[in-house]
Order: structure tokens, then sequence, then C-alpha cells
């Protein structure tokens, strides 16, 4: 068996397919994106007031870690139509991975200290959502949560339909504000706002520690192992029935523990060539980005010295006509 560690500084994305729930079917997308700003309505945009602080926050660490999010509400005993149900709405509506990613974490943490999970999570953030509640002020309420949530009527389901389409429009309009006036502060410099890296972090050290956890136990078996074949040969008897039957147990948890590596192995690779991927595009978008603006300042120079040209062409022809005898 193989040992293999997993440090506290891997890669975002690599986070993201360390679960089985990476990559499932019921874990919806982020909103889709918004690629031109203008695209929004004059009215609406001009209503909609976004601060530097919220156009500067990145949630790219909620957005990964949104799969281990959805497995930790799973082994917290939140039921799987719930959970498939929360995040749907959260994607209907257009709310980001983000902001899904750090409900469904508040729910598993609140369903932990419950000691139970209530009924009808996905459709208490049906309502909720509804209702105009979003991001952290939607997550701290799910602290308050303590009754089960009911069926809805079909009355009922139509009326917040309704009002789930609207906010749907609302959310679209706001995303373009936000994006544009992103782009305008980071023109100007500023630096994003990186945030949930106290919950990414900790999610880390616990995916560190269960790959230190699989490391000692497969050590374990093979040294256990080990011991019994030194003994198998001068056994008899009930011992050495006893010691087949331990080194049988023993082999077929080893090679569940070496499949478990593997996998961890595999998912791993993948993830740093998501990584790799994802990290090559940002690179070339950069390095279109410096381009462009090499072109734009190889412009500005051409129209400076073609100004300076101009200039100095004029004060020389006045030169020349005041030099002219009249």
């Amino acid at each position: 068996m193989h040992k293999h560690t997993v440090s506290v500084s891997v890669g975002a994305f690599a986070l993201a397919l360390l679960l089985p729930a990476a990559g499932r079917a019921d874990l919806p997308p982020g909103p889709p994106p918004v690629t031109a700003a203008a695209e929004a309505p004059a009215t609406a945009s001009a209503s909609i007031k976004i601060t530097d602080e919220e156009a500067l926050s990145d949630d790219i660490l909620a957005v990964i870690d949104l799969p281990l999010a959805a497995a930790d509400a799973r082994a917290a005993g939140v039921p799987e139509a719930d959970l498939k149900e929360a995040l749907t709405v959260t994607q209907e509506v257009g709310l980001g991975a983000g902001e899904a990613s750090d409900l469904v974490a508040e729910e598993a943490e609140a369903t932990v200290k419950r000691g139970k999970a209530s009924a009808g999570f996905g459709k208490w953030v049906r309502v909720q959502v509804a209702s105009g509640l979003h991001g952290k002020k939607l997550a701290a309420k799910i602290k308050d949560r303590k009754e089960d949530t009911k069926e809805l009527s079909a009355e009922e389901a139509d009326k917040l339909k309704v009002k789930l389409d609207e906010l749907a429009q609302k959310n679209n309009d706001r995303r373009a504000k936000l994006l544009e006036k992103r782009q305008e502060l980071l023109a100007k410099g500023q630096k994003k706002i990186l945030l949930a890296k106290d919950r990414h972090d900790k999610r880390l050290e616990k995916l560190a520690a269960s790959s230190a956890e699989i490391t000692e136990k497969s050590g374990q078996v093979e040294l256990r192992l080990r011991e019994i074949e030194a003994k198998l040969p001068t056994a008899s008897g009930g011992e050495k029935a006893a010691l087949e039957a331990e080194q049988k147990r023993l082999q077929k948890m080893g090679e569940k523990l070496d499949k478990a590596e593997e996998k961890l192995d595999e998912k791993l690779d993948k993830a740093e060539d998501k990584q790799d991927d994802k990290l090559g595009k940002i690179s070339d978008k950069v390095e279109k980005r410096e381009e462009k603006l090499e072109k734009r300042e190889e412009k500005l120079d051409m129209k400076a010295a073609e100004a300076e040209g101009k200039a100095e062409g004029k004060a020389g022809a006045r030169k020349d006509k005041a030099a002219t005898p009249q």
C-alpha cells in the first residue's frame, strides 16, 4: 500500500472534486454569467445601488466548496430531496453558487447541533427566498429554524412561483450592475475581497486529517499482517485458524483502504488538471488584457507623437512666415 497525504495548501479547485457530491446532477451551477452590464434595462439599472464592498466581494472559495458543503449536509442527515430543492431554488432565482454554499453549510451545522434534520428544508428555503431574503441574512436565519416546514398547497406554490420569477429578473439586473461596478473598481486598481476563507480553511484541515487517518490505518493493517505472517509458520490448531481468519479480514480491509487511496489520487489528479486549466485560462485572459493595454498605449503614443509633430510643423511655419520679407 502506498501512502498519500493531502497538504493544507491543496488548490481551491482540487477541493471541488474530493467528495462524491462533486459533479452531481443535483448540484445546480451558479446563475448564468452576465456578459454585458449594458443588457440590463436602463430604468432598472439606475435604481440599483451597489456598494464598493459588494462589488469587490469574491465568493470563489464558497463556490468551489459547494460540493463539500452538500456532502457535509448529507452526512449530518439533511434529506437528499430537501437539499436538491434548496439548491434548485437558489439557482432558479439567480443567487450565486457562493450563497448556496453558505446556505447549505449553515443547515449542515444547524442539523448537527439539533441532533436531527428538520423536515422541509427545501420548502423553507423556497418560502424565505420568495420573501426577499438572501445572502448572510438568509444563512443566519437558518439558526433560528426549529419547526418542520409543512407541504405547500397548489395555490401557495403558484404564488411563490410568481414571486420567484420576479426575483429572478431583479437578480439578473443586479448582477449586471454589480459586474459593471466591479470592472470599474478593478480598472482603478482596487483589489477583490476574498470571502468565506475561514470556513474554506477548516474544510482543508478536515480533508487533510481524513487523508492522514487513511494513511495511518493502512500502516497499522500492513504492520499487523506482517506479524501474522511471521507467526503462521509455527502456529497450529485453534491459534492457526484464528490467525488465518484475522489475516483474511485484514487483507479485505487493506484492499478497501487501497481503493480509497486510489480514488482520492484520481480525484486529486483530475482536480489538479482542472485547476491548471483554470489558471491557464486566467493567464490567457491576463495576457490578452496586457496586450490590449500595450496596443492602447502604443496608439496613445502615436497620437501624442502626431500631435507633437503637427504642433512643431505649425510652429515652424509661423517662424518661416515671420522670417519672410514682406
